[in-house]
């Protein structure tokens, strides 16, 4: 199997939105098997919305993945690819601690509701201590803006994150409609996707769980807890803030585990500094 380091790969190449990386294209195909297989099935959920709602929310998915069409699709693949990774990765290489389970969300909560990954914190003190994940591989102040105006807009509205396809056996047996959940976006440079793709593709165990993108992904979630912590204080919603800060408390811990890691190759990150910018903006 031979694979091209991220090197070979030039500045002018990664910043072409159709440009297609061979490890992505290779690991996008692996991506894809991961989420066949572990994204939650809305047709379990017939019981509980009947089966003309789940054919609707289902047709709803191939309109939009139609109306997205062939010019996302190099994008799509790096998403996919981050997301997976991620996916394996914040619970078996325990980028986000050692007491933490990951749950792959139903395509359609992924292009309705924002949420790629469900991360729950077993440590935390809360009923249903659930934190939904948005991946962002996107290079542009449009993009990370539009997300982030829309957790903004979730936390006025009192309502915070919403999955409507939810369940998680392992630890409990409610199924349905999952609100009042911190909604994260984490992101990443295309660059940086390539090479967790090759780890990824060659199973190398080891340097995924020393890579150091955990770092940065919890210093990405830390970052936004606080903000939205704090916009939830200014708006009086003590309620939300309680969830924020109970979340902060969790992740505190972790991240001072991992503090000393080198993320000096993430300083010149387009995409983390657009969401932190963003952040900014709102402060």
């Amino acid at each position: 199997m031979k694979f091209e380091s991220p090197e070979h790969a030039t500045e002018r190449s990664l910043q072409n939105p159709e440009y297609l990386h061979p490890l992505i294209a290779e690991a996008a195909t692996k991506a894809r098997e991961v989420k066949k297989e572990e994204a939650i099935d809305p047709t379990v959920f017939e019981s509980v919305y009947g089966h003309d709602a789940v054919a609707r929310d289902l047709e709803y998915v191939r309109s939009m993945k139609a109306k997205f069409g062939s010019e996302d699709e190099a994008h799509k693949k790096y998403a996919d690819v981050f997301e997976a990774v991620f996916y394996e990765n914040a619970e078996m290489s325990n980028w986000l601690g050692e007491n933490t389970h990951t749950i792959m969300t139903s395509e359609f909560d992924d292009i309705k509701n924002g949420m790629d990954v469900l991360v729950r914190l077993n440590d935390s003190p809360r009923a249903f201590p659930y934190v939904g994940m948005g991946i962002d591989v996107t290079f542009g102040r449009n993009s990370v803006e539009k997300k982030m105006t829309r957790v903004f807009g979730e936390i006025e509205k009192g309502q915070l994150g919403t999955v409507r396809y939810f369940m998680d056996p392992g630890y409990a047996q409610f199924k349905g409609e999952l609100s009042s959940m911190p909604h994260i976006i984490v992101g990443v440079e295309r660059r940086h996707v390539i090479e967790l793709a090759g780890q990824w593709l060659r199973e190398e165990k080891r340097k995924l769980g020393e890579n150091p993108i955990q770092l940065v992904v919890l210093k990405q979630i830390m970052a936004q807890l606080k903000t939205f912590r704090d916009y939830a204080e200014s708006l009086k919603m003590h309620d939300l803030a309680e969830i924020y800060d109970a979340d902060i408390s969790v992740f505190a811990s972790v991240l001072r585990e991992k503090r000393g890691m080198d993320i000096s190759d993430y300083k010149d990150d387009h995409v983390i500094a657009e969401l932190m910018r963003a952040l900014e903006a709102r402060k």
